[in-house]
């Protein structure tokens, strides 16, 4: 055997593997779980593992340390994995059903917020009963610690992580995908992302069922209160908001809209330029119920009677809106569904990284409240 064979090298996977002139390569472990190959500084990690079986980092680390239990293909085509890059560690077989799969994550824009606040809830209680932990992560709102946030949780070991945006995009959650987490888009479809998951809310629906209800009423005069004019949600219930009333006969273009945040603020802030427009509108529909509550406390502040005066619709169905008074008319969005169907379907995703990644609208309903009426 020439020196030129024993010292020969392949590039598998783009992992750098030292042969002896046999079928495999030379391998002992190290410490911080991985392996090395004999005669070579290279170190084979679980990023080689995970990169050749195509699935998540944390999927391999929790399997190898027995906390989750994979389909039997998924499961092949990480022995198999491990085997093609040298990797040689033991797995530990997990101990009763109460032992926990792993960790499944979940990025919301604001904890404190009763829309959010429910899908955090109920995430908790579905992740739980699959087996699963749970670690909850809230950015204020805030651009930058979406980022970083996402940034932050890369290095927890995550499963798969549920993502919650109130902005259009997301750099690092765009990299984890491509890394190869599992992630589920929720309630909100992100832009320039690679393709995954997602249950999203049937935005256009819901706004058009709020202004036919209006127009049904008699209303000509139809404000348009959104939040953040970049986001996919906003854009749907704009244009199912500006069908309906072109269904009626009334021009789009002719109504007063404005667009702000999903808060109490923004929707009390509006009121006086609506009363100052010649003429007024005669009823709102406010993309939020944050909104619409918000513009009934400056409402009342100002004398102006609802419905009898101004007429609101909502948007989300929050428990506030039916302590209100009166109760809000709103569209009902099922919170409590959609999260245990985000959870099914990353774990779904785990155990099935190759199927082809699926969008679900969760169908949403008008509930009839007190704060709609015909037009004085």
């Amino acid at each position: 055997m020439t020196a030129a064979s024993v010292a020969q090298t392949l590039l598998r996977d783009g992992a750098l593997i030292l042969f002896d002139g046999g079928d495999k390569p030379r391998v002992e472990l190290t410490g911080g779980g991985m392996a090395r190959v004999s005669g070579s500084d290279r170190r084979v990690s679980l990023h080689d593992v995970a990169a050749h079986a195509q699935v998540a980092v944390s999927t391999v680390s929790r399997y190898l340390n027995g906390a989750l239990q994979l389909s039997p293909e998924t499961e092949a085509r990480v022995l198999r994995a491990m085997e093609a890059v040298g990797y040689t560690r033991s797995v530990s077989t997990p101990r009763g059903p109460a032992r926990p799969r792993g960790v499944l994550g979940l990025v919301v824009p604001q904890i404190g917020n009763a829309y959010f606040a429910r899908i955090a809830e109920q995430f908790v209680t579905a992740a739980e009963g699959h087996g699963y932990q749970a670690l909850i992560v809230s950015t204020s709102s805030h651009a930058r610690k979406q980022n970083d946030y996402v940034e932050l949780l890369r290095d927890k070991n995550l499963d798969g992580l549920v993502y919650v945006g109130n902005f259009g995009f997301n750099k690092a959650l765009s990299a984890l995908i491509e890394d190869g987490l599992p992630v589920v888009l929720l309630d909100e479809a992100l832009s320039a992302t690679p393709a995954v998951d997602a249950v999203l809310v049937d935005d256009y629906s819901g706004a058009y069922q709020a202004t036919a209800h209006l127009t049904a009423l008699g209303h000509q005069r139809i404000a348009l209160l959104t939040g953040p004019p970049a986001l996919r949600s906003v854009q749907e219930r704009r244009r199912g908001w500006a069908d309906a009333l072109e269904r009626a006969g009334i021009d789009p273009a002719a109504q007063i809209t404005f667009s702000g945040s999903f808060t109490e603020e923004f929707g009390a802030g509006t009121l006086t330029h609506l009363l100052a427009a010649a003429p007024a509108p005669t009823a709102v529909f406010a993309a939020s119920d944050a909104i619409a509550i918000g513009l009934m406390t400056g409402a009342r502040a100002l004398n102006v009677r609802i419905p009898a005066d101004l007429s609101v619709v909502g948007f989300d169905d929050v428990p506030a809106a039916s302590y209100v008074q009166p109760r809000l008319t709103t569209v009902h969005t099922p919170l409590d569904v959609m999260a245990s169907k985000a959870v099914t379907a990353l774990i779904d995703r785990i155990d099935h990284p190759d199927r082809p990644p699926a969008m679900e609208n969760a169908p949403v309903t008008l509930v009839i409240g007190g704060t709609t009426a015909a037009p004085a």
